[in-house]
């Protein structure tokens, strides 16, 4: 036996608005004038070592083909990931080693 849900309301009922809760005074919004000299005194700001390291690592990974672009973000991840693990070291080293396509053959068979 199916019963169907209850209405969601009723023709003729009344509602009452629930009493209204005092509302915080809000702040006034912030003026053109002060918008414009927060951006400004952002933009003059000098980008701190980290920034300009990035930017040029920007320059260099645009010039990447897509794969190797791939290859290379896998690379910095995982080197920072080490490094947030407190695992890195002054002999710490990538090591690279040369690949044929070939050797899929080889390996596949």
């Amino acid at each position: 036996m199916n019963v169907p849900p209850p209405p969601l309301f009723q023709v003729g009922a009344t509602f009452s608005q629930p009493p209204c809760k005092k509302m915080k005074k809000q702040s006034a919004p912030f003026s053109a004038e002060h918008i414009i000299s927060v951006a400004a005194s952002y933009l003059q700001k000098e980008d701190d070592e980290f920034l300009i390291m990035a930017k040029g690592y920007a320059a260099k990974m645009r010039k990447l083909t897509p794969d190797q672009l791939i290859f290379a973000d896998r690379v910095i991840t995982e080197t920072l990931v080490e490094a947030q693990m407190g695992k890195l070291t002054r002999w710490t080293s990538l090591s690279t080693f040369s690949y044929d396509e070939s050797d899929d053959a080889s390996i596949n068979n």
